[in-house]
């Protein structure tokens, strides 16, 4: 026997309601097969055009009733609506009877299907394949909606549905304020899984050691000034206060033009104000607006100064025209003076600071390097400059032994005009040196200048004083010498002439002393003078007198000789020139030197004793 499979119908449950069903004894009898129907012979009260009994149209009322109840209990915004609970698929073990879960949905459509004479055997099947389907689908996509859990079903029951009856669509949700509930929105938006690795994921950020601390309040017994007698009530909470992190604050755009803006102004009303008090002073105004120290009062000076009062016998500065207070002045017990006094000069607090750095010496070695070197980049920068344009090029320097290298073809073809015109070059470029050379020579006013300027410089350094004793300087030859070096190097001092003994004292810069110091021991040859008294003392009548008589042998001259006798460094100078002064006594030479401070120098040139001045004895 063949048995014919039956598809009961809305197994997925599009619609809701249970009248939608159509009864499956309908399609078959349009169909004309026949096939044994599961369901019960249908009364005479179910079929249509029989009036309904009462107690059918009572549940009907209660049912509508029920119904408008709900919706209008949805559409209270003052009733708080039940918090939404997470949405879980709903998974059935082969274990489970199905029998044992039920909800709302499935109750209602089984009381709505036992009203409207349904099987009941068939509303059990069509309910287990609704549940197999839902389990299926929450399997093969997690991320949909599943309707299983009572909260969820007593939440859709309440919900607003739109036009045909068609529930609203859970995104378009509102919350308790009757606003769209975006933070479901965003949990119904399906969120791929992606496979990463460790490698890819952030560190979550380490707590703070201040935010994991637990602010906790000190006990009754802490705060409690009997028990604890430690407690200071100004010390304040127990957990410390961490400032809040600063943000950025952008400068809004013309913040600083507006600045400007108001400095302009300010200048403008500055400006305003003075012009004010000009035109105020010129209209003569001033003296009313005048708020100085000069428009507040003063007493008028005293007719008598208490600093004056002893000094003016009378009290009345009439004293001084009558002469009466000079008189107590000029009193030679009196304490004021007509001279001023002026206080030495001290010298300000304060280092000098280091000297400055002496100038490095150099070797002849090194002083020719770096002439070359210094050659070397004028000559560079002027080949740039040539190479520049900005000065023209330098015509070959051609001499006699590079002649046929440079000029080739004209020194083959004409050899006498090309070294004509080779000498000619040679004597060209001799003149330009020799001229150049003259143009750098000084002047004879450069060089008194330049040799003026040395010697302030020397005599800047310090202050030196030589003194040298003479026997014999009576030759105007040596005279000239000692006058005229002392008075070219700058020096200072005098020629003291005696008939025992000569002494010259001079006084100047270390650089000059010591050329003159060279100069009377090494340079000056003293015994030329007794080569010309000798040879002048000859002659005449042969030694003889007239009367035949031989005179007296002469006595053996003197050795002439310099000797320095002291030296050293004085503070300022004696003498303002260099003079010749003859002094044929002791006593004349010391009054002379006691003027200029040097009576000490005629002293140790007649105290010192030298053996090399005199002779000895001959017998």
């Amino acid at each position: 026997m063949e048995r014919k499979r039956t598809r009961p119908a809305n197994v997925l449950g599009d619609d809701d309601e249970p009248s939608s069903i159509e009864p499956e004894s309908k399609k078959f009898r349009s169909s004309g097969i026949g096939v044994p129907s599961y369901r019960p012979t249908p009364s005479d009260s179910s079929i249509p055009n029989a009036a309904p009994r009462p107690e059918q149209i009572k549940a009907m009322i209660a049912q509508k009733k029920a119904q408008l109840e709900a919706m209008a209990a949805s559409l209270r915004p003052s009733q708080p609506r039940p918090p939404l609970l997470p949405i879980r698929p709903l998974v059935l073990s082969s274990s489970t009877s199905t029998t044992s879960i039920t909800t709302p949905v499935s109750i209602s459509t089984q009381n709505n299907f036992t009203s409207s004479g349904i099987d009941p055997d068939l509303q059990r099947k069509i309910l287990e394949a609704k549940e197999r389907v839902k389990v299926n689908l929450a399997k093969a996509n997690p991320y949909l909606p599943s309707t299983s859990s009572l909260a969820k079903a007593a939440d859709d029951s309440l919900k607003a549905k739109g036009g045909l009856k068609v529930e609203a669509h859970p995104a378009l949700s509102l919350d308790q304020s009757g606003k769209l509930d975006l933070k479901r929105v965003a949990a119904l938006i399906p969120k791929p899984n992606f496979a990463t690795v460790k490698a890819n994921q952030r560190a979550a950020p380490a707590a703070s050691k201040q935010e994991s601390k637990v602010k906790s309040t000190p006990s009754e017994e802490l705060n409690d000034i009997t028990q604890n007698p430690y407690f200071d009530p100004r010390a304040g909470s127990i957990a410390p206060q961490r400032r809040g992190r600063k943000k950025f604050k952008f400068i809004q755009r013309g913040k600083y033009e507006s600045i400007g803006d108001q400095m302009r102004a300010q200048a403008k009303l500055e400006k305003l104000k003075e012009d004010i008090a000009q035109s105020v002073k010129k209209a003569g105004m001033e003296a009313e607006l005048d708020s100085s120290d000069k428009a507040i009062k003063r007493d008028p000076p005293p007719a008598l100064e208490w600093w004056d009062a002893h000094l003016l016998p009378n009290k009345t500065y009439a004293d001084i025209d009558a002469g009466l207070a000079l008189a107590r002045i000029e009193d030679d017990d009196s304490l004021v003076t007509w001279f001023v006094q002026h206080p030495i000069p001290i010298k300000p607090p304060g280092d000098n600071g280091p000297p400055p750095p002496k100038p490095l010496m150099l070797t002849k070695k090194e002083q020719k390097k770096l002439r070359k070197q210094r050659r070397l980049e004028l000559q560079k920068e002027k080949q740039d400059k040539i190479r520049l344009g900005l000065l023209p090029p330098d015509q070959p320097k051609v001499k006699m032994s590079n002649l046929m290298r440079v000029l080739t073809n004209e020194a083959i073809q004409d050899p006498t005009k090309a070294e004509a015109q080779v000498r000619k070059e040679m004597q060209r470029r001799q003149e330009t040196h020799l001229k150049a050379n003259e143009e750098r020579k000084l002047t004879e006013e450069q060089r008194k200048e330049k040799r003026r300027k040395k010697l302030e410089e020397d005599a800047k350094k310090g202050t030196i004083v030589c003194v040298f004793k003479v026997n014999d300087l009576s030759h105007p030859k040596m005279k000239f010498k000692v006058d005229t070096n002392a008075q070219q190097l700058g020096l200072t001092g005098t020629v003291i002439i005696n008939p025992n003994f000569n002494v010259v004292i001079v006084e100047g810069g270390p650089k000059g002393i010591k050329y003159y110091k060279k100069l009377m021991i090494r340079r000056i040859d003293w015994s030329d003078t007794t080569r010309l008294g000798e040879g002048s003392g000859a002659g005449g009548n042969g030694g003889g007198n007239e009367q035949g008589e031989d005179e007296p042998t002469a006595e053996p001259p003197k050795e002439n000789k310099c000797v320095l006798i002291w030296e050293g460094e004085v503070k300022d100078r004696g003498f303002k020139g260099f003079w010749f002064k003859t002094c044929p006594t002791e006593k004349i030479a010391k009054d002379y030197l006691r003027k200029h401070k040097g009576e000490h120098y005629w002293d140790l040139a007649s105290k010192y004793v030298d053996d090399g001045l005199e002779l000895p004895n001959v017998f």
